[in-house]
């Protein structure tokens, strides 16, 4: 029987939001919820009230000798990885096989909620397998001993903030006017109201035939920014090579991810609304990134 409870959080445009919600299962805290267009974590119940905040994770890896490496904060989306997922990783210049055996709600310095994802090896590679799991890139790099990746990265995690990764395969340039194209195709039904607030739209009072304009126009005056900082100085994407590709990263809280002048907030949109897929690029956790 569903169970109904009263979801409670603060919007992107920082308005409190309540609603009742129909749960299959009985919600308790470290929970994953889908509401308002994006993922929240349950951070608290409280009888039928339930309080959320944006759903952000970070994974651990427990070396068999004991040592544990954590990666930094990520939000959470779609493809993140749970309980029982395998991926590789980069140590001594080859593959090795993990496994996430531990999911737990953990809370930074500050007190807010995060999924704590710990891995340990599950030596997939020592059975002859053909095609390792994908492999997760901030821990290949700081095994592969990439200086300037791992300061970003290690940052990142020192400060809190959320880091967003994508990457061109080797020989590969991006295609802005696919990228382009793609904006100018965006229908309204494509557009979730997450996004909608990340572009700058106030759905409380903007007139909703205004609302995909408003984010067509932020979203390419996005890529333009992000195209002439990756083309140009980087003063805001960082960049480094991985397995002759190209690497693109961001760092930065999750207010930055509705700021027109963060490249995190570029980064954010232009990943989340899609043309950056367009362009030819991916999310870093790919096979093709795999060490030969």
């Amino acid at each position: 029987m569903a169970t109904e409870y009263l979801l409670v959080h603060v919007n992107r445009e920082g308005h409190e939001r309540s609603h009742p919600f129909l749960s299959e299962n009985e919600l308790s805290d470290g929970d994953l919820v889908r509401t308002d267009g994006r993922d929240w974590l349950v951070d608290a119940v409280e009888g039928e009230r339930v309080r959320l905040e944006p759903a952000r994770y970070r994974l651990v890896l427990r070396h068999p000798d004991g040592r544990s490496e954590a990666g930094a904060f990520r939000r959470y989306r779609p493809d993140a990885p749970r309980l029982g997922h395998t991926f590789s990783t980069v140590v001594d210049g080859a593959a090795v096989s993990w496994q996430v055996a531990d999911e737990r709600l953990q809370r930074d310095e500050h007190g807010k909620p995060y999924l704590e994802l710990t891995a340990e090896r599950d030596y997939g590679e020592a059975e002859g397998a053909t095609g390792l799991p994908e492999h997760e890139l901030e821990h290949a790099l700081a095994r592969d001993e990439r200086e300037d990746a791992v300061a970003a990265l290690s940052r990142a995690e020192a400060a809190g903030q959320l880091v967003e990764l994508v990457a061109l395969e080797p020989g590969e340039a991006p295609d802005w006017d696919e990228a382009g194209r793609y904006i100018d195709a965006l229908v309204f039904d494509e557009i979730g109201d997450d996004l909608f607030a990340l572009c700058g739209v106030d759905t409380r009072n903007d007139p909703e035939e205004t609302w995909l304009e408003t984010v067509k126009s932020r979203l390419r005056d996005d890529l333009g920014s992000y195209r002439a900082d990756v083309e140009g100085d980087h003063d805001q994407i960082e960049e480094w090579s991985f397995r002759d590709g190209r690497i693109f990263a961001s760092t930065g809280s999750f207010d930055d991810q509705s700021s027109p002048l963060s490249g995190h907030g570029w980064l954010s949109r232009l990943v989340d609304a899609g043309p950056l897929y367009a362009a030819g690029f991916s999310r870093v956790r790919r096979a093709q990134l795999l060490v030969d």
